[in-house]
Formats: C-alpha cells, structure tokens, sequence
C-alpha cells in the first residue's frame, strides 16, 4: 500500500514531479500515484530542478560533506557533482537554453551570510559570479527579461516577518540590465517564477503564505491559493504547470487557478530513517551521578536511563526503552532506587525507579514545571527541585506529596548560569540552595524542610551560588563573586574583571573556629595518638580491599554480606546550625580568585573545579559535550595547603559522605577516591578499576527515532509555552497549532524532516528568536574542502586554470590569507596552475576537485608562470574551513579605504560582522584605529545577531571629555 511521506522542495516537467521526501528524491506523476525513490544517498538532498528539456536534475546534495550542486538523470542513474566550493549551495534555476545551471552560494564572497547568484555550465567547469549583488532566488522571462530574489529564503520559518530581511523581489523586464523593486506588499515574499507573461510567488502579507502572480509591472495582483492551515511552499514551474507544497502534501497549481489541487502521493519502501539503531552513550550523555556506596553508577544518555556496577556486571536499563526522555537521574539514599524526570511529550513528572529494573517504575503526577536542578536527600526518599518558574519544592518520593520552600521572582535569565545549587545537610534535615534576592544579586538561603522555614544566610555583592554541606556537619561552602580586581585591557584604556570568584565556608555553630587559623599545639595525648593510628589502619585496609574507586560492596556492604550489624543504615548524626549571625561567618579560602564552577565537601577539606581565562573565538556553543577545561584541585584543612588533582574535568559530583567523586572529562566518567590524585601514566586511561574510568561502551543505547521524534516535537512545543516571552503567546491559540503539526509527526521519513516541522510549528509565534538546531541526522563522509584562497578563470585559449585574485587578508595569520603568499612561494595573479599533487588540470577537473578532502594537508602545485617559463612546482598549506576569514578581512578593508578617500580622511568606517565574541573582536580592531575621525560609519550589513549589541552602543555613546598631547 505504501505510506504517506513528508514532501517538499517539488519540481515539475510536463508530466513528471520530482520532490524530496526521506532526504532522498522521489519521482511520480501530475496525476500521482506511487512514487518512486530515484536516489539512495547518503546525506540529505534538496532544491531538485529539472532542465528546461525535462532529462536531467540538478538538486543540492552532500554526499561528500559540504552543500554543493549535484545533477543527475531525471529518470535515476549516477550523479555527478559539478562545484567543489566547499561553501554551501541551493539550485535556483537553469539558464532557459539548458546550457548552465545557477545556484546561490556564499561562495568568494566576503561573509557567509552574504549569498550571490553564481552559475557553472551543465557539464561542470568553473563557476561565475553574476553580477545581481546579493541574491537567493532567479526567474527567467521572455526576451531576457529577469527577476531577482532577494533574502528569499523560507518564510514559513519566521511566518508574518515584517523585518530588513524579509524576501522582495528586483526585475529587469526588458532585458536590458536595468532593475527595479517589483511590488510593494509589507510581507515576505520567495519563490518568484515566471509563466506565460505573469511573475508567480509566495507572499505571507494577508496572513498565511499563498501563491500569487502579477504582471512585469507589478500590476493585477492574483491570489491563487486558499491554504487555511499551512503556509504553500517550495513554489517551482517548468513554464506551464506550477508545483508546490504545503503541510507535507504536494499541489499541482494550474496558472490563472483560484486553488491548487492535492497529488495524491504514496512512498514505497522501509522507512530505514525511522528503524531502531544503537548509538554511543558516551557521545550522548547527559546526566551522571554515584551512588552513595561509591559503588553504583547511574547515568542518562540520549534521553535513556541505566544503572551499572561502577567496572564490572551487568548494565541495566530502567523505565520506558523507546517514547519517553529521562534526565536529571539521581540515587535514592537507600541505594536500591533511582528517581528522575520523565517526559513522555505531555508534562514532566518525577518517577522512581527500582535499581534492578525488575520492579515498575513509579510515576508521581505532579506539577513541578521545567526542572532545571534536582537533588535526592541523603537520608529517607525526599527529592529537592528548582524550576524555570523560580519555585524550590521538595517532594516525598514515596507519597507524592509536594512542599513549595521558597520562590523567587528574579534570576532566572541573564544570572540563570549562576543561579544554580541545591545542597543537603548530612541529615536531611536543611536544604541550602541559591536564590535570586534581585535581578543583580544571588544569594544563599537555608531551609528548615520540615517547617517551611527559611533564612538568607549570606549577603552577596554579585552571586553567591553552589553551596554545599560539610558531611561532617561542620561547614557550609559556596561560591561567591566578591573580589573585584581590576585587570588593565592590554589593548586599550579600559579594565576587566575576568575571574572575581572564591571558595567561601561559613561555620555553623557560632563556636566553632575557621579552620584556616592554625591551633596551638596540644600536648601529645598517647590514647588519641593511638586511636588515630586505629582509624589510620582501617581506611587502608577499606582501601586494599575495594582495590581502588569503586569497590564492589563498600565496608558496609561486606558488614551486611556477613550478616552483622549494618542492615539497617546507621542514623546520621543531627547537623545543629547557629543561625544568630550566621551571615558574619562566612569566610574565604585562601586561594587566589578565579573562576570556580563547582565546591563540594569531604572529610577534612573541600574540592573545587576552576576554568582558566580564555578568549571566546573558539567556543562551540551547540556543541553536545560540554567543556572540558576545567581544573579539579582540593583544600585539606589540616595541612592548609591546596593541590591539583586533575586536569580536562567539566564537572564532578561527590558522595553524601565526601569519599567517592565522579567526574566528567570529554565523554568519559571517571570514579576516584574524593580529595585523592587520580591514576597517571599511559595504563591510566584504560577503563578499570585502577584507572577510575568508566567503560560506558558496557551501555547498549537503542534508539527508536520515530518515538524520540514524537517526544522531541511535543517538548519542543511546550518549552515554548513554559518559555516564551509573552504568556498569551503573543495572542496564538498555541494549543491548536501543537494539534495543527502533530500529525506530520509521524509523516516524517528523516531527522531533517522533523526540524522542519518543528521550525513551522515555531515559525506560528512570528518570533524571531525560535529556532530549532543541532540533532543526529544522517551519518555522512566528511572530506573537508581545501582551497588556496584565491579566484580562477578557466581560460579557453590555453586550456588553464587562471589565477585572477589572491586573498591577502592577514597574511601574518594562516588561517586568514592565501597559501600562495606564503614566503619563498611567489605565485602571482595571471600564473595558471597546471597540476595539484600530480594530477593534471583540465575543464571538467578543476583545481577545487582536486582539492577535496585536502584541508590543511600539503599540496604540491605545478605553476605557470604569466611572465613565461618553465612551469615550476611549489607546495603550500591548503586553507580548511574556507577562505572566508581573509575575503571579509579584504571587504572592510576596502570600504575603509573607500570612505577614507571619499571623505578626505575625516570620516572613519568599521563593520561589525556580528553581535558575539568575533563581531566584538572586529568592532575593537577596527574602532580603535577609527575612532579619531570627526564621523565614524558604523556598518552592520549582514550582521550575524548575538548579545554584545548594547556593549557595542556603550562604546560608540562615550563624549569626549577631554584631549592629551605631547608636549
């Protein structure tokens, strides 16, 4: 019977449609039917048009890593990959005479937000610039006439976008070069095509995306669909019919047609996309935490959750294995239960687990909001939670029964990374945590859990975050920004704070001493002396015999095998707290200021990560793993003294009772001895017992991604209702549109598909900052693009590549000038390259083509030079990831140079490329040599978006307050 796909990206000749569904290419006919799959690639592939005379395809793929121009039979056979730019690319038409196909690509140009039509010849060969400036989209009409589309991207993405980037349309009507703004519609139009003598289009401008069509002039405006529920998209023609797509389905649209009509389409084949497949646990990992035994580990990863010996046994996995996401997983302290959250797509809610997996898990049906930190009591089954509302509840664990302790209006935006801590005492009987006093000011407060009661018990300046208990009922720790210490910028007058943060630990009882002050001397008790050297002796035996992190049963364990006393847990000691001046009685570790992540409690001292102070350029910030740059170190109480544990940790968790730590290193767990130097040497980074490594390959992580895809989408949605700025959804009927796009749910063939329904479903909010990115799509080969930073002209007389521009940029940095002007290499614009690697140049093997896979490798290039001569070989370092670093280096510096001279040097120029660390590193270069002009034009086309804006305003506002010269 086949199945019903999700079709888009449609493109039609004569009788014949072509579309994308399952990231592959489908072909069927006007009148539909069973489609038939023509591709089985590897990677996803779109934009399909078919030739003027209806026999060939040029579509986007990515089989071999980047975006680029692929064409092929219409009627199945192999394909051919025609550019190698390595830049991106989306098929925008064929030339009408079939001879060239052009596409719109960043490539050459100066930013990769900055796309242009570039065309290249059906047979492959060099490609062209055409000079439209920027554009996206190209109609061809009768007698050469033209229309260009401008930012005419996907509106249904961003529906009823009024914006500087909303899509518009230039046409040429006669052919002779000259263009002008066809309509005017306040609205976001795309997809211009041209049939018979009227220009066809979408455009949103009453509300909902619909095909209409005008005349060259701009005159008797058409509407041609009437699509109540989904945006029409994707709108194609060969000239007689026009094809398009809306909620997954696929129209046929006769020209002057009030309607389209429905191709019923069915898709043959296994759905392979949606089959069960495994992944690495590692790579996906999310929550992790200890047991209290130091013995047991538990752990989400891609949203499952498990439990396992911590180096040997069985791994078990609880809860549901296929439609549910599980986070935030955490040990009961009777060591046989877990708890964690569940999302099956409807609300959250807390379950609890049995450790053995035997026993059905327990769902409380609460409403406890969007979780964000959670931690289980030490003692009997009480679970702390914070939520995105600023709530701090506890829940009972056994009888569901929820306790608002405290709520917090502010912090949960611009302070939610340091807003972060929840902390028990020993005893169960406190809970510390960080709260919000204000927009600007973080706290810590202390909670009596079984009265309701609540203290603020330290007095931030900025954010005191992190706290966490002594398990000897001693101390409290925090975090805290009190240090303000000026560091001078080393570029220009200004002054940073880039560490400010230290340890802190109050005392609680009002008696009891700092530990950093020394005590006098005692004299020498024989009887104390020997009972510690009693204690001494049996934490080395405890050591011996668990053989390292993570003994099999802890001493209690061996007690309990034995059958001694010890069966039931011993009752922790009362944690007592003074709180008559508790907030006078926080003091500093004497370490120097930094920037702390984490302090946790152990016997006789604290641990603590810190990260160094590094620049941002590099940051990965959609990156799945987290960094891992952090340093582990530990402060002992008696020897006063700090010490360096570990290095490559991104965060670590500590036992109830301070002896075993977790840590987090890359995709690797690692369980030690709390406060003990971890395992060095080649064999320590082996999994076992005396490395402390987690062998998480012992996980089998089974993926079903038609179920995930079902949870993702609905959380999707309601993140959007915890979340979204306005709470009326800015007046969308937000229920409605969840039922609208769920079904195309399970219509999707592919991860890619699933992003964009979730981008639709978003795109109803009208809001610009609701985006859908990252995910497991198809696995595909990467072979990085090389390039040598320069432009090429294919010269028909000798046959050669031709350089006809060399990318100078910064050529003190490698990764921002061309290779070829490297020293000692002396290529020249005019010299032609002959070889790359031995292999020869010719038309349809272009100098790209023989640099695929080449990035940052050596290649040894055959040259020509202009001047004459033998041909004489020189190797240099192909560019990866591009040329575009030096080309946008080369535009700004040209448009300074323009404005220099069009002004007579008193106007200054900077371009801003973006609002994050690389636009802010961009406005400084450039600012602090322009700033001195009488007028400074500050450029922001093409400006990428981020968050540095209102730094950027801070700068450009300062009045000159005064001059210094010498004398």
């Amino acid at each position: 019977m086949g199945h019903l796909g999700y079709i888009r990206f449609p493109t039609v000749s004569g009788e014949h449609i072509v579309f994308t569904a399952e990231d592959d290419l489908w072909l069927t006919s006007l009148r539909g039917g069973r489609a038939e799959r023509l591709t089985a690639g590897l990677a996803e592939i779109t934009n399909a048009h078919f030739s003027p005379d209806g026999k060939t395809l040029a579509f986007t793929g990515s089989d071999e890593g980047p975006n680029e121009v692929y064409v092929m039979p219409y009627d199945g056979g192999e394909a051919q990959r025609l550019t190698y730019d390595g830049a991106g690319a989306r098929i925008a038409a064929w030339r009408p005479d079939g001879s060239a196909i052009v596409f719109a690509s960043p490539a050459y140009q100066p930013m990769r937000r900055w796309w242009a039509l570039q065309e290249i010849a059906a047979q492959g060969g060099a490609t062209r610039t055409l000079p439209y400036g920027p554009a996206h989209s190209i109609a061809f009409g009768p007698g050469g006439a033209i229309v260009v589309g401008r930012n005419t991207t996907e509106p249904a993405h961003w529906k009823r976008y009024r914006g500087g980037t909303a899509g518009y349309l230039w046409i040429d009507a006669n052919g002779t070069g000259e263009f002008r703004r066809l309509l005017d519609l306040n609205s976001n139009i795309s997809y211009p095509t041209w049939v018979g003598d009227r220009i066809y289009f979408i455009s949103d401008h009453e509300n909902i995306g619909a095909v209409y069509s005008c005349l060259p002039d701009g005159g008797d405006l058409r509407r041609h669909t009437n699509h109540q529920d989904y945006y029409a998209r994707g709108l194609s023609s060969d000239g007689a019919t026009l094809v398009y797509h809306a909620g997954g389905d696929l129209y046929a649209l006769e020209p002057n047609a009030t309607q389209g009509r429905k191709v019923e389409v069915t898709l043959t084949g296994s759905r392979t996309q949606r089959t069960r497949r495994f992944v690495s646990a590692g790579r996906w990992l999310e929550s992790w935490t200890p047991s209290q035994q130091g013995d047991r580990v538990a752990f989400t990863t891609r949203g499952k959750a498990f439990g396992m010996g911590a180096f040997e046994g069985a791994v078990t996995q609880v809860g549901d294995p296929e439609a549910t996401r599980y986070r935030m997983i955490a040990w009961l302290a009777d060591g046989k239960r877990m708890v964690a959250l569940a999302d099956r797509g409807e609300e959250p809610q807390l379950v609890v687990f049995s450790a053995d997996g035997v026993t059905e898990a327990r769902t409380l049906d609460l409403d406890i909001g969007h979780v964000l930190e959670m931690a289980p009591s030490p003692v009997g089954a009480q679970v702390a939670l914070s939520n995105h509302r600023g709530d701090f509840l506890v829940v009972d664990a056994e009888s569901g029964a929820v306790k608002r302790i405290d709520h917090t209006a502010f912090g949960r935006e611009e302070d939610a990374m340091h807003q972060r801590g929840l902390a028990w005492s020993a005893d169960g009987q406190w809970l510390a945590y960080a709260f919000a006093i204000n927009p600007r000011q973080i706290a810590i407060k202390l909670a009596r859990v079984e009265t309701g009661e609540t203290w603020q018990i330290t007095e931030p300046l900025r954010y005191d975050m992190q706290p966490s208990f002594d398990p000897e009922g001693k101390y409290l720790y925090f975090l805290s920004a009190r240090d303000f210490d000026p560091v001078q910028d080393n570029l220009h007058f200004d002054y940073g704070f880039p560490k400010g943060v230290r340890p802190y630990l109050i005392t609680l009882k009002r008696d009891e001493r700092s530990p950093f002050m020394p005590l006098p001397t005692p004299p020498k008790d024989e009887a104390k002396e020997e009972v510690k050297a009693e204690v001494k002796a049996e934490l080395k035996a405890e050591t011996q015999a668990g053989d390292g992190a993570g003994a099999e049963q802890s001493a209690t364990g061996d007690k309990a095998a034995k059958g001694e006393k010890g069966d039931k847990a011993e009752k922790p000691k009362p944690v007592e707290i003074d709180l008559e001046g508790i907030v006078a009685r926080a003091v500093p570790f004497p370490t120097p200021e930094g920037r702390y992540n984490r302090i946790a409690g152990i016997p006789g001292g604290a641990v603590f990560t810190s990260a160094p102070v590094e620049g941002t350029l590099n940051e990965n910030w959609t990156s799945l793993t987290p960094a891992s740059n952090n340093a582990l170190a530990v402060y002992r109480f008696e020897s006063r003294k700090q010490d360096h544990l570990a290095d490559g940790v991104s965060d670590f968790e500590v036992t109830a009772d301070g002896k075993w730590l977790l840590y987090r290193s890359n995709d690797r767990l690692r369980l030690v001895r709390a406060g003990e130097k971890p395992a060095e040497g080649p064999d320590a980074e082996q999994p076992g017992r005396a490395s402390g490594w987690l062998d998480l390959d012992r996980a089998k992580v089974a993926v079903w991604p038609g179920a995930e895809w079902r949870q993702m989408y609905f959380e999707a949605w309601r993140l959007q209702r915890e979340q979204y700025w306005n709470a009326d959804m800015s007046g969308i009927d937000w229920l409605t549109i969840r039922n609208r796009y769920a079904p195309l749910v399970d219509r999707a063939g592919s991860r890619d598909e699933l992003s964009d329904i979730i981008w639709e479903m978003q795109g109803e909010l009208g809001s610009s900052h609701a985006y859908e990115f990252g995910g497991e799509y198809r696995d595909r080969p990467n072979y990085a693009q090389g390039s040598l930073g320069c432009d090429w002209r294919f010269d028909e007389a000798s046959g050669h590549y031709t350089i006809t521009r060399i990318v100078r940029g910064d050529p003190w940095a490698a990764d921002a000038t061309s290779p070829l002007l490297a020293p000692g290499v002396n290529v020249a614009v005019g010299d032609a390259v002959l070889a790359i690697n031995g292999q020869r140049v010719s038309r349809g093997r272009s100098p790209m083509r023989l640099l695929v896979n080449q990035a940052g490798a050596e290649v040894e290039l055959l040259i020509q030079p202009a001047a004459g001569g033998e041909p004489r070989t020189v190797t240099v370092r192909a560019l990866a990831g591009g040329d575009f670093l030096g080309r946008y280096i080369d535009w700004v510096e040209a448009n300074r140079k323009a404005v220099h001279e069009r002004s007579g040097g008193r106007v200054g120029y900077v371009h801003i490329p973006d609002m994050g660390s690389f636009g802010w590193a961009i406005f400084h270069r450039y600012y602090l040599q322009e700033y001195d002009h009488e007028g400074l034009i500050v450029d922001v086309r093409w400006n990428g978006g981020g968050s540095v804006s209102g730094l950027v305003l801070e700068k450009l506002m300062r009045p000159r307050l005064g001059y210094a010269f010498q004398r």
